[in-house]
């Protein structure tokens, strides 16, 4: 079938220490995909979301070897760092929170400050994922959807879902609410981590930087 798409290039500014490369633009419609560790798509150089009273909760703002946290004052929550292809959590005063790093399988892996412990392990299941903790029990699952993704619990009651409509990706509660939402062009399986409420939000954060942009990937 013949359809239309309208090619959109983005510049990423995240991550300039990392090796230079090219990469095909992608489009609005594969931005709705939960397929970003394939295809992941450029975010813009700074990295808003707001609740659904259109105000700012936090945001990413990019810097020369990473990004950083900081919440709707400006005030800074913590920092992400590239060492080599792990992304240094840290706190504002630059001790060390954890690493999140790639897997030879296509896992992410958070582990502790010190590197000593597997916080946690998101890993593909099938066409979506699943959230284990550092016992290997389950956390969470995302699965695709028609328009975005759908975050459940180690219960299987749904717990989030990530709706990508007309160039906005939206967190929404169970009941349709808005959680968060972005107008910058952030895939569904990478939005839906930050519906993982039992991790710390630099770590969500973290995992959905990785995800959007794995290593490797063209700043």
């Amino acid at each position: 079938m013949m359809r239309f798409v309208l090619a959109l290039s983005v510049l990423l500014a995240w991550g300039c220490s990392r090796p230079s490369g090219s990469e095909a633009p992608a489009t609005q419609a594969q931005s709705a995909s939960a397929s970003s560790a394939e295809d992941p798509v450029p975010l813009p150089g700074k990295l808003k979301f707001k609740d659904a009273d259109d105000r700012e909760r936090f945001s990413l703002k990019p810097k020369d070897d990473g990004a950083k946290l900081v919440d709707g004052e400006d005030r800074e929550l913590a920092r992400l760092k590239w060492k080599g292809a792990s992304l240094k959590v840290s706190s504002p005063e630059d001790v060390a929170l954890g690493y999140v790093l790639g897997s030879a399988g296509g896992a992410f892996i958070v582990r502790d400050g010190a590197q000593t412990q597997v916080l946690y392990t998101l890993a593909r299941q099938g066409p979506g994922w699943k959230l284990t903790g550092a016992k290997g029990e389950l956390l969470y699952t995302v699965s695709q959807d028609d328009d975005g993704a759908r975050v459940q619990d180690a219960s299987g009651a749904e717990v989030a879902r990530v709706k990508v409509r007309e160039g906005k990706v939206s967190l929404k509660d169970p009941s349709g609410k808005t959680l968060l939402a972005t107008k910058s062009l952030v895939s569904a399986d990478a939005a839906a981590c930050l519906a993982f409420e039992k991790m710390d939000l630099s770590f969500r954060v973290a995992l959905l930087h990785q995800l959007q942009t794995p290593s490797g990937s063209s700043p």
